[in-house]
């Protein structure tokens, strides 16, 4: 499906033009729920909990590529709509170089300083081998993962979504099929799993950079630039409020789990990591469309057509409300399902697991409007607006109530932390949706 970007954009078709975007990170998810599945149940407790305490620390360092492909499919988009493709080019360029030179340096930074990270974390004497094992494979390939997390928003600036959505599908198939074979077949342990992480982001890359490197019928590939730090680091402020949201989200999982484990126990961070592979697959849905509302807003901003932008809002705001109350039905209805294909051999583990995807889905009910609101200032440059939606929303919210509402009302009270955080947020975004939307 190919997007024209001159087109006016209703519900229906906001909602199909991010269809293939929606598969991409749908994609993304649901592979990595199957590999927590084979990790849970071929290699153990401890291999499971490695994986789920250094992940969050991995995507941290790979959320600067949503900052750099939110921020520069803004700016391309805008650049594109104001007729200048050759700058446009440029930009892009400029952008994967970074992606690719900033995940070098940093993964091989952070494949030395593990060990000591791994204690600031809180990870036991007896988990850091296992995430050792796991988590220095992945950091060594963390341009691949920069490079898959930018193109979430990259393609669609190309204007060839569904490239972006069969890309993710073959990386989500690589890592189940080397899951398999690795772990299941060949008994490689978690450092099987590591490597059918990176071989999937690595298959992505490959085949990515591969298209780019001459001319297509994207009509955007490589060439010769001059490195601007002005654009770049204005281009990563219009992004950041993206890699705010990214990296505050995996914040929230380490601050969480630390609580869970002083509240309750190791029962309450195993029955919350499933919502957590919940919570990524229903997101997934509202951030595929909030990156197809940067692009089409950042376009029709360059182009001055502030009547198609009033319509995106509008339309927006609808859509995700919508998807919202049916995202939270579903979790809701589907939650023993879901408990027991993870839990359901712990009865007490399988009962809280229930009755925390429940509660806490709660949050899908208004999280899309908030996305929404954050990217939809994003694509009009207005940046500070946008990052303070991302920034209450991912992080300053939910932690005050983690850290409010058990004190309060007892350790239950923990698990409306996430709802109420949204709840909150959500009225902060109202207001600015109101009183500072127009461009």
């Amino acid at each position: 499906m190919e997007i024209n970007l001159n087109e006016h954009f209703t519900c229906k078709k906001i909602l199909r033009y991010a269809l293939p975007n929606i598969g991409t990170m749908l994609a993304i998810t649901s592979f990595q729920m199957i590999d927590g599945y084979f990790v849970s149940n071929f290699l153990g407790v401890m291999s499971f909990a490695a994986v789920n305490l250094v992940f969050p620390l991995v995507m941290i360092f790979a959320a600067p590529g949503f900052m750099i492909g939110s921020g520069g499919s803004a700016i391309i988009s805008k650049t594109k709509g104001e007729g200048n493709i050759s700058k446009a080019r440029e930009y892009f360029t400029m952008l994967v170089a970074a992606l690719l030179t900033g995940g070098i340096f940093f993964g091989v930074t952070m494949y030395f300083f593990l060990p000591e990270i791994l204690k600031l974390i809180g990870a036991s004497d007896e988990l850091i081998p296992y995430c050792l094992e796991f988590g220095q494979i992945v950091f060594l390939f963390l341009p691949c993962l920069l490079t898959s997390t930018a193109f979430q928003s990259l393609w669609i600036a190309a204007e060839k979504p569904v490239n972006g959505f069969r890309l993710a599908l073959l990386q989500g198939l690589v890592i189940v099929i080397f899951d398999w074979l690795l772990i299941v077949q060949f008994g490689f342990g978690i450092e099987g799993a590591a490597a059918a992480t990176v071989l999937g982001s690595l298959t992505f890359t490959l085949i990515t950079l591969s298209y780019f490197m001459r001319p297509n019928e994207s009509g955007m590939y490589f060439v010769k630039f001059r490195f601007s730090p002005k654009k770049f680091l204005g281009i990563c402020y219009n992004g950041s409020s993206e890699m705010i949201d990214a990296v505050s989200i995996n914040i929230v999982e380490l601050v969480l789990n630390l609580r869970l484990m002083q509240l309750i126990g190791e029962i309450a961070v195993a029955a919350f990591g499933v919502y957590a592979y919940v919570n990524e697959i229903f997101l997934s849905v509202f951030f595929a469309i909030s990156t197809t509302t940067v692009t089409l807003v950042g376009y029709n901003y360059g182009r001055k057509n502030f009547v198609e932008i009033k319509s995106l809002r509008r339309n927006n705001v609808i859509l995700t409300l919508s998807l919202g109350v049916i995202l939270t039905a579903a979790a809701f209805l589907l939650s023993d399902e879901i408990a027991a294909f993870y839990l359901g051999y712990d009865p007490a583990s399988y009962e809280l697991t229930i009755k925390v995807l429940r509660t806490c889905s709660l949050m899908f009910l208004l999280y899309g409007f908030n996305i929404f609101v954050s990217a939809y200032f994003t694509g009009l440059e207005k940046s500070s607006l946008s990052a303070c939606v991302a920034f209450l929303q991912s992080l300053i919210m939910p932690v005050t109530f983690i850290l409010i509402l058990p004190e309060i009302f007892g350790a239950n009270a923990i698990w409306f932390s996430l709802p109420v955080a949204t709840l909150m947020t959500a009225f902060v975004a109202a207001f600015f949706l109101t009183k500072k939307s127009a461009p």
